[in-house]
């Protein structure tokens, strides 16, 4: 009886065997038939919203260079696809106003010769300072910052001005030599557009724009005018107070003269014109 149990417990035990290592083998079997399962590729981008752009400008203008003898700089980053912020500085070193360019082209446009040019600005020299904060919205299709824009700015500038003032009498000629200084802050827009050349020159020509704000500032001119009766003195302070237009009601120069020369007080707008080119590079 015992070897008849045996018999068949070792009968059950080679098929259970013989079963697991059938489906042991179909499993490897079907391992190695079935296809391999492919990695997922990355789909290239080719909208335009997604290709890649360069986001930095350094830029300076030409135009302020050739015209003003003025040294503007500015450096643009793009902050999304189609907006940007910049900052800019522009210096203009000590210089006499009739020597510039711009000067010379105004008075060639309206007829005058270099004498007058000389007459009304000889010896007068000019220095001033500005810095510009702005943000441009782009059009267009392209990623980055080219193409037409619509820029907003701020910009606060700093002017100081020697100037030489001369009055005749029939006997005496004046001259009152007059330092002025004036701050102006203010904000303004203006249009443009901007091309990137090979992908890594700036070409930016900025249409026209302006701003408004306020300019304040003081002058003085120490001199011995004891000579002078009250109307002759009279006739200074109109003649420096129409050195700047009247704007509406207002006059931006209030002038006093005494015995001992003339004091200056502006306060106006501080309004301007915004246009030139500017060449950069791209990264």
């Amino acid at each position: 009886m015992k070897c008849t149990t045996l018999i068949i417990a070792l009968l059950l035990g080679t098929t259970l065997s013989a079963q697991n290592d059938s489906a042991v083998a179909q499993q490897y079997n079907t391992e190695l038939t079935s296809p391999a399962v492919e990695a997922p590729q990355p789909v290239a981008a080719t909208d335009n919203k997604m290709a890649a752009y360069r986001k930095n400008l350094v830029k300076i203008n030409v135009g302020s260079l050739l015209l003003f003898q003025n040294y503007n700089l500015t450096i643009e980053r793009a902050l999304t696809r189609k907006i940007s912020a910049s900052v800019g500085y522009r210096s203009l070193p000590r210089t006499e106003v009739s020597k510039m360019n711009a000067f010379k082209k105004v008075y060639d446009l309206t007829g005058s010769d270099a004498a007058g040019l000389e007459e009304d600005w000889g010896g007068t020299m000019a220095s001033s300072k500005a810095y510009t904060a702005e943000i441009r919205f782009y059009g267009g299709r392209k990623p980055g910052p080219r193409g037409f824009y619509l820029g907003l700015y701020g910009r606060y500038a700093s002017f100081d001005v020697d100037y030489n003032y001369n009055y005749e009498t029939n006997t005496t000629n004046y001259n009152i030599p007059i330092s002025a200084t004036a701050k102006g802050i203010g904000g303004g827009l203006y249009i443009g557009v901007q091309w990137l050349i090979a992908k890594r020159v700036a070409l930016d020509w900025q249409i026209l724009g302006g701003h408004w704000g306020k300019l304040t500032g003081n002058g003085a001119g120490l001199a011995n005018l004891s000579g002078l009766s009250t109307d002759e003195q009279q006739d200074i302070q109109y003649d420096l107070e129409e050195l700047i237009p009247t704007i509406g009601n207002k006059n931006p120069v209030a002038a006093t003269v005494n015995n001992t020369g003339v004091q200056l007080k502006l306060d106006g707008p501080f309004a301007g014109l915004r246009s030139g080119i500017s060449l950069g590079i791209a990264f």
